[in-house]
């Protein structure tokens, strides 16, 4: 889950639809990107379908008494969101054997797994290390340089998904969150021979500024989220007062 606290709700956006944001987000980037027309499918499924081990999760919110708000995907306890991790990258190879590699690579990066020295993260490294020897091999001669370039596809469209999810409509860059103040990552990955990030900014409540231009032109999707009400929260509990709050679609329009 997503989560965005206000004054008397809390924003609360499924992860798999978090995601299914950002393969639409995919759909309208450079068809050059994809360095080949073959492997644009493939990496589309990858980022549509990243966050679906979440699906479970989301189902059934839980409250997190420390913080005295929802679990949110940062600090969901960790054991149980490495575990869904895994099924649902095993559920993505089970399609797409390209696209599970490209999720297992995407989680494998996190910094607090790659560098995580707790038995979960030994684990969950040394395993996905293992799906990732065998599915290159599967896949034969597959560039380095490909994959690693449509992994960062996946990051930059995971981003300009969580930019909109993250922040409110239309807020200014120093009131962002922390995470996208600086930019969303390296140009370099728009075949951009520099060394800034893409930026992403609200110009207004609808409307959301990409730089350098990603896309091959502007485009409006859509997002589903539930403004759950903190007293309903308090009198009915959490899995129930989200469950009986109806979703609510916002549209965004990206633009460059």
């Amino acid at each position: 889950m997503v989560i965005r606290e206000q004054a008397e709700h809390f924003i609360m956006i499924e992860q798999h639809e978090h995601a299914r944001l950002s393969g639409e987000i995919a759909k309208h980037l450079k068809s050059e990107y994809f360095i080949h027309e073959k492997d644009r499918q493939d990496v589309i499924y990858a980022i549509t379908q990243h966050d679906r081990g979440w699906i479970r999760l989301d189902a059934d919110p839980i409250w997190n008494e420390v913080t005295n708000a929802p679990y949110y995907f940062v600090d969901y306890p960790y054991a149980v969101k490495l575990k869904m991790y895994q099924v649902g990258i095993q559920e993505v190879e089970s399609v797409n054997p390209y696209a599970g590699y490209l999720v297992s690579h995407h989680f494998s990066a996190f910094p607090d797994i790659k560098n995580g020295t707790d038995p979960f993260s030994i684990s969950f490294n040394q395993e996905e290390k293992q799906r990732q020897d065998q599915l290159k091999q599967q896949l034969g001669l597959m560039q380095e340089s490909e994959m690693k370039q449509h992994y960062h596809l996946l990051q930059l469209c995971d981003d300009l998904s969580l930019y909109v999810c993250m922040n409110e409509p239309g807020v200014s860059k120093d009131k962002e969150h922390p995470w996208f103040q600086k930019g969303l990552g390296s140009a370099a990955v728009l075949f951009q021979e520099r060394s800034e990030s893409v930026q992403a900014c609200w110009k207004n409540e609808d409307t959301v500024v990409v730089q350098p231009a990603p896309f091959s032109e502007s485009f409006e999707a859509e997002l589903s989220y539930r403004k759950v009400a903190k007293k309903e929260i308090q009198d009915k509990g959490l899995s129930k007062a989200y469950h009986e709050t109806e979703p609510v679609v916002q549209k965004i329009t990206y633009t460059s």
